[in-house]
């Protein structure tokens, strides 16, 4: 069974572009990193505001305890974290950058300096 996770761009050159990554295992977290720097796993050469390391955007699995009906359940969180980047990392509309890591729910629209993006919500395929 395929699960991922996805993030597309909603502004930019990559508009309308999804990238797609494989979700972690239960009891694991897969971090990804956003920035200008070749190797970021969300690489943004494009915008001239992003810092070579801007932000982490991350995924933990935690296994829940089972039922009658669903023999392996988990819970799927998410978080974005500002790397203390010179442009920001905001959420939504929210005018003011994020501080810390700030948990992070599918569906929602988040901007690294001027690029807007959405974290899908996740799917198992």
């Amino acid at each position: 069974m395929n699960k991922e996770i996805s993030i597309t761009f909603m502004s930019g050159p990559l508009d309308g572009k999804t990238l797609r990554f494989e979700q972690p295992e239960p009891s694991e977290e897969l971090v990804l990193t956003i920035g200008r720097r070749d190797g970021c796993d969300i690489h943004l050469p494009f915008d001239n505001q992003v810092s070579r390391l801007h932000a982490r955007l991350g995924c933990h699995i935690e296994t829940i305890t089972s039922s009658e009906s669903v023999a392996e359940p988990y819970v799927m969180s998410f978080w974005l974290e500002d790397l203390n980047s010179r442009n920001g990392t905001f959420i939504e509309r929210d005018k003011k950058t994020i501080r810390g890591k700030v948990s992070l729910r599918p569906g929602t629209i988040f901007r690294i300096a001027r690029t807007w993006m959405r974290l899908d919500v996740p799917l198992s395929l």
